[in-house]
Protein backbone atom coordinates (compact mmCIF):
# COMPACT_ATOMS: atom_id res chain seq x y z
CA UNK A 1 0.00 0.00 0.00
CA UNK A 2 1.53 3.53 -0.78
CA UNK A 3 1.11 6.17 1.98
CA UNK A 4 1.94 9.71 2.08
CA UNK A 5 5.27 10.29 4.76
CA UNK A 6 5.37 12.93 6.81
CA UNK A 7 8.23 14.78 8.15
CA UNK A 8 9.08 13.90 12.08
CA UNK A 9 7.72 16.56 14.77
CA UNK A 10 11.38 17.68 15.36
CA UNK A 11 11.76 18.27 11.74
CA UNK A 12 8.44 19.69 11.37
CA UNK A 13 9.58 22.44 14.41
CA UNK A 14 12.73 23.02 12.54
CA UNK A 15 10.83 23.42 9.17
CA UNK A 16 8.92 26.17 11.56
CA UNK A 17 12.00 27.49 13.07
CA UNK A 18 13.38 28.13 9.21
CA UNK A 19 10.19 29.92 8.28
CA UNK A 20 8.42 27.17 6.30
CA UNK A 21 4.80 27.67 5.58
CA UNK A 22 2.42 25.08 5.05
CA UNK A 23 -0.15 26.22 2.17
CA UNK A 24 -3.74 25.82 3.04
CA UNK A 25 -4.70 23.91 0.23
CA UNK A 26 -2.18 21.02 1.59
CA UNK A 27 -2.44 20.83 4.79
CA UNK A 28 -2.72 17.62 6.08
CA UNK A 29 -1.92 16.77 9.61
CA UNK A 30 -0.21 18.37 12.91
CA UNK A 31 1.90 17.45 15.90
CA UNK A 32 0.40 18.44 19.46
CA UNK A 33 2.37 18.10 21.96
CA UNK A 34 4.59 15.84 19.42
CA UNK A 35 1.83 13.35 18.82
CA UNK A 36 0.99 13.19 15.26
CA UNK A 37 -3.01 13.77 14.09
CA UNK A 38 -3.87 13.02 10.89
CA UNK A 39 -6.88 15.50 9.57
CA UNK A 40 -9.69 14.81 7.09
CA UNK A 41 -10.33 17.78 4.76
CA UNK A 42 -12.59 20.09 6.31
CA UNK A 43 -12.14 18.62 9.89
CA UNK A 44 -10.65 19.91 12.79
CA UNK A 45 -9.04 19.07 15.95
CA UNK A 46 -9.30 19.45 19.59
CA UNK A 47 -6.54 21.00 21.34
CA UNK A 48 -5.52 22.76 24.90
CA UNK A 49 -4.55 26.36 25.29
CA UNK A 50 -0.72 25.82 25.56
CA UNK A 51 -0.56 23.24 23.45
CA UNK A 52 2.21 22.90 21.05
CA UNK A 53 0.74 22.77 17.82
CA UNK A 54 2.96 22.39 14.88
CA UNK A 55 1.71 21.94 11.69
CA UNK A 56 3.72 19.06 9.25
CA UNK A 57 4.65 18.40 5.79
CA UNK A 58 5.09 15.32 3.82
CA UNK A 59 8.44 14.76 3.20
CA UNK A 60 8.05 15.68 -0.97
CA UNK A 61 6.74 19.46 0.23
CA UNK A 62 9.86 19.54 2.63
CA UNK A 63 12.31 18.97 -0.47
CA UNK A 64 10.69 20.85 -2.77
CA UNK A 65 10.83 24.07 -0.22
CA UNK A 66 14.52 23.13 -0.14
CA UNK A 67 15.36 23.24 -3.32
CA UNK A 68 12.94 26.50 -4.68
CA UNK A 69 13.68 28.85 -1.53
CA UNK A 70 16.86 28.03 -0.87
CA UNK A 71 18.56 26.21 -3.84
CA UNK A 72 19.39 22.73 -2.04
CA UNK A 73 19.27 19.41 -3.78
CA UNK A 74 18.54 16.17 -2.25
CA UNK A 75 19.68 13.33 -4.16
CA UNK A 76 18.41 9.79 -2.41
CA UNK A 77 20.67 7.10 -3.65
CA UNK A 78 19.02 3.48 -3.98
CA UNK A 79 22.17 0.91 -3.23
CA UNK A 80 21.25 -2.48 -4.50
CA UNK A 81 23.36 -5.60 -4.55
CA UNK A 82 22.66 -9.55 -3.89
CA UNK A 83 23.93 -8.47 -0.02
CA UNK A 84 23.04 -4.71 0.16
CA UNK A 85 19.52 -3.22 -0.31
CA UNK A 86 19.89 0.09 0.92
CA UNK A 87 19.70 3.79 0.95
CA UNK A 88 22.34 6.55 1.17
CA UNK A 89 21.62 10.46 -0.01
CA UNK A 90 23.56 13.68 -1.45
CA UNK A 91 22.76 16.99 -0.99
CA UNK A 92 24.11 18.98 -3.20
CA UNK A 93 23.59 23.61 -4.06
CA UNK A 94 22.06 23.54 -7.55
CA UNK A 95 23.34 26.89 -8.58
CA UNK A 96 26.98 26.20 -8.22
CA UNK A 97 26.64 22.23 -8.74
CA UNK A 98 28.80 21.92 -5.05
CA UNK A 99 28.22 18.83 -3.31
CA UNK A 100 27.26 20.37 0.55
CA UNK A 101 27.11 16.61 1.92
CA UNK A 102 27.35 13.04 0.88
CA UNK A 103 26.00 10.56 3.72
CA UNK A 104 28.33 7.89 5.00
CA UNK A 105 25.98 6.41 6.54
CA UNK A 106 23.39 3.71 4.80
CA UNK A 107 19.63 3.99 5.77
CA UNK A 108 16.82 1.32 5.42
CA UNK A 109 14.35 2.78 3.79
CA UNK A 110 14.21 5.81 0.97
CA UNK A 111 12.07 7.70 3.98
CA UNK A 112 14.30 7.72 5.85
CA UNK A 113 17.14 8.78 3.88
CA UNK A 114 14.77 11.48 3.13
CA UNK A 115 14.20 12.66 6.63
CA UNK A 116 18.15 12.92 7.69
CA UNK A 117 18.68 14.48 4.86
CA UNK A 118 16.14 17.25 5.28
CA UNK A 119 17.04 17.39 8.82
CA UNK A 120 20.81 18.04 8.11
CA UNK A 121 19.88 21.25 5.58
CA UNK A 122 17.66 22.83 8.16
CA UNK A 123 20.38 22.19 11.06
CA UNK A 124 23.31 22.90 9.05
CA UNK A 125 22.93 24.92 5.78
CA UNK A 126 20.29 27.24 6.45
Amino acid sequence: MITEDYVSFETAKLLKENGFKIPYDSFRGVYINGIFKRLNPGDGYGYNTGDEIVEVCSLQMAMKWLREEHKIEIYPYHQNSPTCDKWWFEIVNFPSQVSEYESNTIYTTYEEACEVAIKYCLEKLI
